[in-house]
């Protein structure tokens, strides 16, 4: 099937590759969703392989305020004005002369220029112009005759509200629909688009983010778990700390290719253990990205300093990664899909998202929150990448309260950290809930955060400690 490239980050992707030519499209809306940049974004893309496109507008809107607004975005360029890019005015013939000479007048425009896409901005503009459904129902569907005479692919751009794509005759013509959209999440204001229907080619259900940018339009992905059974190669190999007694306590490590979760207090040192397993990677020649949501990376470097890890090392030398996200402007839709990307793109073997908490404190519901862990937990067990989440347990000494979320579901292995009294002292104690498929020390060991590293300590003998 011959394709439409849209060239927008991400969105042929989720078309499978891009729109099917020749296609009459409606790109839905209320005012201010992005849909005319999106068209535009389009159409300079495509003019810039060679495609020719008409943007006829039905409000009398210059082309010098058109372009003024334009001007900012990447994808705009002057010299693709007048050649490439045309824009009319299908308004003014449509007010003036009406509905049939309006048709004519796109007749003429596609026959002087002989565009490969046409654009009609808006399409709700001429439904107002039309006394009643029945005359404009008669429209529509000489419209669409009339672009499906020629091998063009067209855009019909409209301020419409979700609930009239379903009985408006419009879209009963449409072999694709875009409709966008914007919503309050917590701190956000988002902005999605679904594509509901596009007929002739398989695309991703569901609603993705995008976000306008000086680029133009960036789509993401809704990060969705698979619906299929997970398939991969289990991996035997074992991935080490470098801290002597952990790894004996987990039979020489966790299992390639797992996902662990840790778990822990403030201060219990979640945040080192998954470090030194980035270095003890880094240390093999193995690829790490440390993804902080709570310590920049001049922190993070700092406390390993003091712990002599040779940390500045690693990471002039690209084995080591650290990636600082403040939490206030984490937007887990987007970064959730630019995470998986980062991994992909630079073989990253051993991996840490410190803490999962803040990206529960960005989402909107906990279920939401669930699936995107679940679907970026499939991701990464299909690349063998093994994997490290911690969370924080707010309860300093609490019972062995893993995450109110029940994210044990979806890791392999679990370490917990905690605090306990004894003798008016505080001291530290670990231990393994679970380790799957694999043997692992059930007893609870003290260890302490030394100024020459982690050092695991004896076991624990008092009863009753994790009640």
């Amino acid at each position: 099937m011959e394709r439409l490239i849209t060239g927008i980050k991400n969105l042929d992707y989720i078309l499978g590759g891009g729109i099917p030519a020749y296609s009459l499209n409606i790109v839905s809306g209320s005012p201010g969703s992005g849909k005319t940049i999106f068209v535009q974004h389009i159409i300079f893309n495509n003019a810039r392989n060679g495609l020719k496109s008409l943007y006829l507008t039905t409000i009398s809107e210059s082309q010098l305020k058109m372009v003024r607004h334009l001007q900012d975005f990447e994808f705009f360029s002057d010299d693709l004005l007048g050649d490439r890019v045309i824009y009319g005015d299908l308004g003014e013939v449509l007010r003036k002369q009406g509905a049939s000479r309006g048709l004519d007048y796109l007749t003429q425009m596609i026959k002087e220029h002989l565009p490969n896409i046409v654009v009609i901005d808006s399409v709700k503009v001429i439904r107002d112009l039309f006394p009643d459904e029945k005359t404009f129902r008669a429209f529509v569907f000489e419209l669409a005759a009339v672009l499906s005479i020629w091998e063009i692919t067209a855009f019909l751009v409209g301020e419409y509200e979700e609930q009239e794509l379903t009985r408006l005759s419009e879209f009963a013509i449409a072999d694709g629909i875009f409709h966008l959209y914007g919503q309050e999440e917590k701190r956000f204001q988002k902005r999605y688009m679904r594509i509901l229907k596009m007929r002739g080619t398989s695309f991703q259900y569901g609603e993705h983010l995008f976000q306008i940018g000086p680029v133009g339009i960036e789509v993401y992905p809704r990060m969705r778990p698979e619906g299929e059974e997970l398939r991969y190669d289990v991996k035997l190999g074992r991935k080490e700390f470098g801290i002597c007694g952990l790894d004996e306590m987990l039979c020489g490590g966790l299992l390639e290719g797992t996902i662990t979760l840790i778990s822990g207090a403030t201060g219990t040192g979640k945040t080192m253990f998954a470090l030194k397993f980035l270095l003890e990677g880094a240390e093999k020649g193995e690829k790490g990205i440390f993804l902080s949501f709570e310590e920049p990376a001049v922190q993070l470097q700092n406390t390993a300093r003091c712990l002599g890890w040779e940390i500045d090392r690693y990471l002039a030398e690209g084995q080591l990664e650290i990636k600082f996200i403040s939490p206030i402007e984490l937007d887990v839709d987007k970064h959730a899909f630019e995470i998986l990307d980062m991994i992909r793109e630079k073989k990253v073997e051993r991996f840490v998202i410190d803490s999962i908490s803040s990206f529960e404190s960005s989402v909107t519901d906990i279920q939401k929150y669930r699936d995107y862990l679940w679907a970026i937990g499939q991701h990464l067990r299909k690349r063998h990448v093994t994997t490290i989440f911690t969370v924080l347990n707010e309860d300093l000494f609490s019972p062995l309260i893993v995450s109110r979320a029940q994210l044990s579901l979806i890791t392999d292995n679990i370490i917990i950290l905690r605090y306990v009294e004894d003798n008016s002292s505080i001291r530290k104690v670990l231990g393994i809930l679970k380790a799957r498929g694999s043997d692992h020390d059930k007893s609870l060991r003290e260890y302490e955060i030394a100024p020459e590293g982690i050092n695991i300590l004896g076991r624990l003998d008092k009863a009753d400690m994790l009640k």
